[in-house]
């Protein structure tokens, strides 16, 4: 059951984050959503199914899941909810279907830059790309299930200043911290920065051996990976300098500010997804093993 405290007393930098909050996630909610649903459907009339097919449903699955609990975050900010294990699992499931999307955005990467740089291999191994992708996809799944299934604590109630806020002057386990950092982030930033750019270079450098329709094509592709790249970049780096500045920064309004305003900009990954993936790179998924 919810419990709401809507008379809660804020101070002014409460007062005015929660107004930006209250602006800020109802257009992210409905173009998230919007995106999403027509995502679906256009899912729904795939009829022959690819790898990269199935890395992207299982983004929008990550995606989608996020987009449904933020109607919680929205009622939040407008009467804050009594921390409770409902909350737990609202952090949980937001923590874990950001970590989905990191790796699963990686694996799209590393897939586009094996398929450009090693197109014989890829080819050789296309009967059996559905299921390497099938795979790495319930692997992905499974450590964000165990990673979150042991560290809930972070999230119980007691660490819990709002439902979605925890107690900044309560430090992240370092081991947690981490994972996060290192696992979450890092590795999949070097391996996303690595693949992007060396497929990017691939491309541009075959430019001078084609012409017409297919030179425009690879000069589109080469813009989207660009594109995708930094959105990574803009998304995720703000939120993981907030966990270390959650453990590491004595200016706890500074630190609460940063972190929710970081923890928003993540959440519109969510419908950058939908743009980058479901819709530029749809006209360009068929011809990933011609590369």
């Amino acid at each position: 059951m919810i419990e709401f405290n809507c008379s809660s007393r804020m101070n002014h930098t409460e007062a005015a984050l929660k107004l930006f909050e209250r602006v800020a996630y109802i257009p992210v909610f409905i173009v998230g959503f919007s995106l999403n649903v027509t995502a679906l459907c256009i899912f729904c009339r795939i009829k022959r199914w690819t790898d990269t097919h199935i890395y992207m449903l299982n983004l929008l699955f990550a995606d989608f899941l996020a987009i449904l609990i933020l109607p919680f975050k929205i009622l939040e900010v407008f009467c804050p909810i009594t921390p409770s294990f409902l909350c737990t699992f609202l952090l949980c499931t937001q923590f874990s279907n950001m970590y989905c999307s990191i790796f699963i955005i990686t694996a799209i990467s590393f897939h586009r830059f094996i398929a450009v740089r090693f197109p014989f291999l890829a080819k050789a191994l296309l009967s059996k790309s559905r299921m390497i992708a099938i795979t790495k996809c319930i692997i992905i799944w499974v450590i964000i299930a165990v990673i979150c299934s042991c560290n809930y604590q972070e999230f119980l109630p007691d660490m819990l200043e709002r439902c979605y806020d925890r107690k900044v002057e309560i430090k992240l386990k370092i081991p947690f911290l981490v994972v996060l950092e290192i696992l979450g982030y890092l590795i999949p930033l070097v391996i996303q920065i690595f693949c992007s750019t060396q497929t990017i270079y691939i491309l541009i450098r075959s430019l001078r051996h084609v012409e017409g329709r297919d030179r425009v094509e690879r000069k589109n592709t080469a813009a989207i990976i660009t594109a995708n790249m930094f959105t990574f970049i803009v998304c995720f780096t703000p939120v993981h300098i907030g966990l270390l500045l959650q453990n590491y920064s004595a200016d706890v309004n500074f630190v609460r500010v940063f972190l929710n305003v970081a923890e928003w900009i993540a959440t519109t990954n969510c419908c950058l997804d939908s743009i980058g993936y479901y819709f530029l790179l749809k006209k360009i998924n068929k011809r990933d093993s011609s590369y």
